[in-house]
Parts: C-alpha cells; sequence; structure tokens
C-alpha cells in the first residue's frame, strides 16, 4: 500500500496513489469536465487503498483479466473475476482497500474516468429538480452494453489527442453524465417505499447455499446469481430483508455453526474454523469473539 494516502483525494490528484503506467491523461489535453485516463496495469497488487473522490468514477476495463478483491477498510473482501468490458461504478464517500492478479500476460488496460462535479450536479438537477444535493450514486459492478461502447469511444479520443476544446469532448462528457444520472442513480425517497425484500423461496436458496459452503469464500456475485439479481440490487434487497449485509450474514451463519461443533463435539478449535472457513485461527478467534463476546477457548470453557 502506498504510504500517505489520503482517505479523500480529487480526481485532479487521483493517479498519484494508483499503481501502474498511465498511458494517456486527458488533464495534458485540457478536457473540461472529464478526467480520463488510461491504465497498464501491474500484474500483482497486493494491496492498495483507493481515496474517495468528489466526483462520480468509472473504471472500466478494456483489455485483460484478474482475481479481484475489494473491501471498506477493515471488513471483509469481496472477490470477482475481472475481464474486458467489465465496469465499476462508485461515488464512495470512504476510501476503499483493493488488490488484484492477473495471469502472466494479461494483465489488466483498463480506462479511468471522473466526471467534474459541475456537469455531474448539473445533470442530476435536469433529472432530479431542486433535489441533486440528496440524490446518490448506486455502486455498480457488471456488464453494461450502452456504457461500454462509450468508454471504447473515450479510449479512442484520448488515442487520437482530441483536444479539449473539440465539440466531442464537451458531448462525450454531458453522455457519461446523463448516463450514470439516469442508471445509477436513486431518487431521494419523499413518498413511502415498497420494501418487499426477497421473496421467501429466494432468500432460503441463499440461505442453503451458504449453510453448505462455509468452509468455502462465498461471493456476493455467486449470491446474486442463485436469485437472478445484480450484485449491487442483491446487496440493496438482502439487508431490507435481513437487516445485515450478505457478508455479515455469512459471518454470522460461520459462527452460529462454530458454536455448534464446539458444543456438540470435542474436535480442536483448528479444525472448527478449518470447517467454517477460517483458515487462520487467530482470525477465527477474533471474528468470533467480535460476534459472540467471548474468543473459542472461553467459549468452551465456559460449556
Amino acid at each position: 500500500m502506498k504510504a500517505n494516502t489520503p482517505e479523500r483525494s480529487t480526481a485532479a490528484a487521483f493517479p498519484r496513489y494508483l499503481t501502474g503506467e498511465v498511458l494517456a491523461d486527458s488533464v495534458v489535453l485540457r478536457w473540461p469536465g472529464l478526467y480520463a485516463r488510461r491504465w497498464q496495469n501491474p500484474r500483482v497488487v497486493d494491496r492498495l487503498l483507493v481515496p474517495a473522490t468528489p466526483e462520480p468514477h468509472i473504471a472500466c476495463t478494456l483489455r485483460g483479466t484478474a482475481e479481484f478483491r475489494e473491501r471498506d477498510v477493515g471488513g471483509a473482501w469481496i472477490t470477482r473475476k475481472i475481464q474486458a468490458g467489465d465496469v465499476f461504478i462508485t461515488r464512495s464517500r470512504t476510501p476503499y482497500e483493493v488488490k488484484f492478479q492477473s495471469p502472466a500476460g494479461q494483465e489488466l488496460d483498463s480506462l479511468s474516468l471522473h466526471i467534474a462535479v459541475e456537469p455531474f450536479l448539473a445533470a442530476l438537477e435536469a433529472r432530479y429538480p431542486g433535489k441533486a444535493d440528496r440524490v446518490e450514486v448506486v455502486d455498480y459492478f457488471g456488464r453494461d452494453e450502452i456504457l461500454w461502447p462509450i468508454c471504447l469511444t473515450c479510449a479512442e479520443l484520448l488515442a487520437a489527442r482530441v483536444p479539449g476544446k473539440s465539440p466531442r469532448v464537451a458531448a462525450l462528457t454531458q453522455l457519461f453524465a446523463a448516463h450514470l444520472v439516469e442508471k445509477y442513480t436513486s431518487p431521494p425517497a419523499r413518498t413511502p417505499v415498497h420494501r418487499g425484500g426477497l421473496p421467501i423461496h429466494q432468500l432460503r436458496k441463499v440461505e442453503d447455499y451458504v449453510a453448505a459452503h462455509l468452509a468455502e469464500e462465498i461471493s456476493i456475485e455467486t449470491l446474486a446469481e442463485l436469485v437472478e439479481l445484480s450484485s449491487s440490487h442483491f446487496a440493496h434487497v438482502f439487508k431490507e430483508t435481513t437487516g445485515m449485509t450478505p457478508l455479515q450474514f455469512a459471518t454470522r451463519e460461520r459462527v452460529t455453526r462454530a458454536q455448534q461443533l464446539i458444543r456438540e463435539t470435542s474436535r480442536s478449535l483448528i479444525d472448527v474454523g478449518l470447517e467454517v472457513g477460517y483458515t487462520s485461527p487467530s482470525h477465527f478467534a477474533q471474528v468470533f469473539r467480535r460476534v459472540v463476546g467471548v474468543t473459542p477457548t472461553e467459549f468452551r470453557s465456559s460449556l
């Protein structure tokens, strides 16, 4: 992780906190309203803190593949397989950590985009008059068949060194902003919202899968696929239904199962931890104590 990375930064300063080589940068071309960078990433990044920015951020994978992990600082890692055509959208107010690894020869070639605050707020105001300051961007990872060709066009304009005074740059900025606002924002809730959450049969399907795979890594993407929802929408409705994030639910199920094994068997605590997905005894003890209030050893001694 780079030293002295702040929790918050700006789009202008963003590149100094990342790794890899910037192949093209719209700042050099004086693009107004849009910060576009073409990146060649290293094959392995062990851990990187990504600062939050006031400008919404779009990351688009142009070429290459990687096993990509991200998490809120100190939280549980979410694992994704990324490849050409995948996009990631956020306007996170807090920093987050990432790490990734690509096969040799398949390093990530990506496009990093920040829409400046002024054109983004203008697009928000056009869609939500008088309410722009209360609209949130919904984080998203996956495929977007409309956004993908727009990103390719942006990469081509960068490669062609189109200057910022070109009308094409202004049109591209407006197109990015409008698409983000129309597809990845939620209107402020002023009227009662139906909160049906997950149907019971879908919730049971998720619960059954988690129970059967406690010893394995459980990703939000896998759970979302079970119920045929996007990862972001699934995470939202799951928390609406259970009061927990999917990862908090998986942690609770692991600890509940561990308690059962400790009560009903004489198996070592290391074996118990392994069965519920913790290869590190110290991490298992830490999570168990956070949930239960005592360590596994103390829990067994109290029986």
